[in-house]
C-alpha cells in the first residue's frame, strides 16, 4: 500500500467505509490523478476497470497496484479518446460483455499538444478533452441508463475553466493563433457546460452526472508539457500544490455524500486551488450557452463522420 497516512485518516473520517461489490471504470487510470483514483477505490474495496490508451502502461500500472493490493480485482480496457473508432469499439465491448458499471470516471485528458490532431482530424487537446469525452458520453450513456441500479457518472474538468473567454465558434480551435493554455481552457469549459446541461437533463434518471477537478496538482500532464524547469520548480513548491493523491479524493467524496446532479467537487482552499474536496460554486459561464455549444459540436462530429 502506498497511500499516505493522512489520506487513510481522511478516508476513515470522510468517506464510505467500503465500496465492496462496486465496479468503477476510470479512464486514463495508468498515471497521475487517474492512477491514484484507482488506488483509492481499490483500497475501499471496489473492482476497478482501467480504461487506457496505452495497454503496456496500463498493464504496468495494474501490476503495480496488484503488488500492493494482492486481492484487488483490476481489469484493463482499450480506449483512445483521440479516435471515434476506438470509442465505438470500447462502448461495443462494454455492451457485449454486459459490463455492470456503478461508477464511470472520465479522468483522461491531455495538455500542450501543438501541431497535433486526433485520428479524426481535430485539434488534439480539444479533440480529446472535450470532443472525445462528449462522444464517449453520448455513446455510453444510453447503456448506463438501462442499468437497474443507480450509476454515478463523473467528468473531470479543470479549475482553469473559470478563466475561459467567450467561445468563438469561428475560431473554436484557435487556428488563427494557437495558445496552449487557451486551448486547454476552452476544452475544459466546453466539457463543463456540456456536463452541467446533461446533468440537468437526466437528474431524475438512474444516472447522476457530476463533475470533479484536481485543483492545482503536480501531475505528469503538466510536468511533461513544460519540461525540466517546471519539474525543478515543482519540487521547490511541492507543498503549495495538491498531490495527485489528494486530488483523487474528490471521487471518494462524491461517492460518500448525496451531492446534487451537476455539482462540481474539488479542493476546498484558495478558490479551489488545493486542499481536500468539497462542493465548489458553479460559475455562471458553466450554466449558460450549452445549447449553442452542443449544436456546434454535433455538426462538427457529423461533418467528420459523413
Amino acid at each position: 500500500m502506498s497511500l499516505k497516512k493522512k489520506t487513510i485518516k481522511w478516508l476513515s473520517k470522510n468517506a464510505v467505509k467500503s465500496l465492496n461489490g462496486k465496479t468503477i471504470l476510470i479512464t486514463g487510470a495508468n498515471s497521475g490523478v487517474g492512477y491514484k483514483t484507482a488506488e483509492i477505490c481499490i483500497f475501499l474495496g471496489a473492482n476497478v476497470i482501467m480504461a487506457c490508451r496505452n495497454n503496456e502502461k496500463a498493464k504496468e500500472a495494474r501490476d503495480k497496484l496488484i503488488s500492493q493490493y494482492p486481492r484487488a480485482n483490476i481489469s484493463i480496457a482499450q480506449l483512445d479518446l483521440a479516435s471515434f473508432a476506438s470509442i465505438e469499439s470500447f462502448v461495443q465491448k462494454v455492451k457485449d460483455d454486459h459490463t455492470d458499471i456503478d461508477v464511470f470516471v472520465n479522468n483522461a485528458g491531455v495538455f500542450h499538444q501543438p501541431n497535433k490532431t486526433t485520428e479524426d482530424g481535430f485539434e488534439y487537446v480539444i479533440g480529446v478533452n472535450y470532443l472525445g469525452t462528449y462522444y464517449l458520453t453520448e455513446k455510453i450513456l444510453p447503456y448506463l441508463l438501462t442499468h437497474q441500479h443507480n450509476v454515478v457518472y463523473i467528468n473531470t474538468i479543470s479549475l482553469i475553466h473559470k478563466f475561459a473567454k467567450k467561445i468563438d465558434y469561428n475560431d473554436f480551435y484557435y487556428n488563427k493563433k494557437y495558445r496552449n493554455l487557451s486551448v486547454y481552457t476552452r476544452s475544459k469549459v466546453c466539457l463543463a457546460k456540456y456536463t452541467y446541461k446533461l446533468a440537468k437533463k437526466y437528474e431524475n434518471s438512474n444516472v447522476k452526472i457530476l463533475m470533479n477537478h484536481p485543483g492545482i496538482s503536480i501531475t505528469p500532464l503538466g510536468l511533461n508539457a513544460f519540461g525540466k524547469r517546471v519539474k525543478r520548480l515543482s519540487k521547490v513548491f511541492k507543498n503549495i500544490f495538491n498531490s495527485p493523491e489528494k486530488s483523487a479524493l474528490s471521487v471518494a467524496s462524491i461517492l460518500s455524500h448525496d451531492i446534487p446532479a451537476g455539482s462540481i467537487v474539488g479542493p476546498n482552499k484558495l478558490f479551489g486551488g488545493w486542499g481536500y474536496p468539497k462542493i465548489n460554486r458553479t460559475s455562471k459561464k458553466v450554466k449558460i450557452g450549452a445549447e449553442e455549444l452542443i449544436n456546434f459540436t454535433q455538426k462538427e462530429i457529423n461533418a467528420k463522420k459523413s
